[in-house]
């Protein structure tokens, strides 16, 4: 969704495009060697470039018709024009910190994509290389979201990695968590929500 007229806001998201530093990947993900932005690393390198840009972001949650929470992300110039984005919520239990970990991973995506930044490391290449039947085979592989899940319900319980990899070794004879199929994934997702 936008406004009826975006000219300005173009203007300004190209300006602060050009103004903002590379984000600092600061946290790694122990399951997946990863590094990601954590939303302070992102916050801390876009806040100013966004102010000279006369750009603000307010991000709220909501709630679609049946319950569902969503996030939304606004992204708004000072001549009053916007831009908005929403993403599901989809926490892995269904209590506050569930939905306060889920809320947290959303509002770090939808603030990348909202202002066209990368947090992350890209892994898509690697896929978009692979041979065909390799891709088959991947394709009921470990979702980014999966990915995601894990690393936030790590942090927000204060779990060990040692934790995931031994119940990974153990259950599913497999030394990673990249090498797990969706299903499995699944499964090492319940079982590190049902750690107290």
């Amino acid at each position: 969704m936008q406004s009826e007229s975006i000219i300005e806001i173009s203007k300004a998201l190209n300006d602060f495009q050009a103004k903002v530093v590379v984000i600092k990947k600061d946290a790694t993900n122990p399951f997946f060697r990863m590094k990601y932005a954590t939303l302070d690393s992102i916050w801390s390198a876009i806040r100013k470039p966004l102010t000279e840009s006369g750009l603000s972001v307010v991000q709220t949650l909501g709630i679609l018709p049946e319950t569902t929470s969503i996030l939304e992300t606004t992204l708004l110039h000072t001549s009053g024009e916007w831009i908005k984005g929403a993403m599901l919520l989809n926490p892995v239990k269904n209590d506050p910190q569930g939905l306060g970990a889920a809320t947290t991973y959303a509002r770090r995506y939808s603030l990348s994509a909202i202002l066209g930044v990368v947090a992350d490391e890209d892994d898509d290449a690697n896929s978009a290389s692979t041979p065909r039947d390799e891709k088959a085979k991947k394709a009921k592989g470990i979702t980014n979201v999966q990915i995601s899940t894990i690393s936030t319900i790590i942090k927000e319980k204060g779990i060990k990695s040692e934790v995931g990899i031994k119940y990974i070794q153990e259950t599913f004879k497999k030394t990673a968590s990249k090498d797990l199929t969706l299903d499995e994934a699944d499964q090492l997702i319940e079982y590190l929500a049902g750690i107290e």
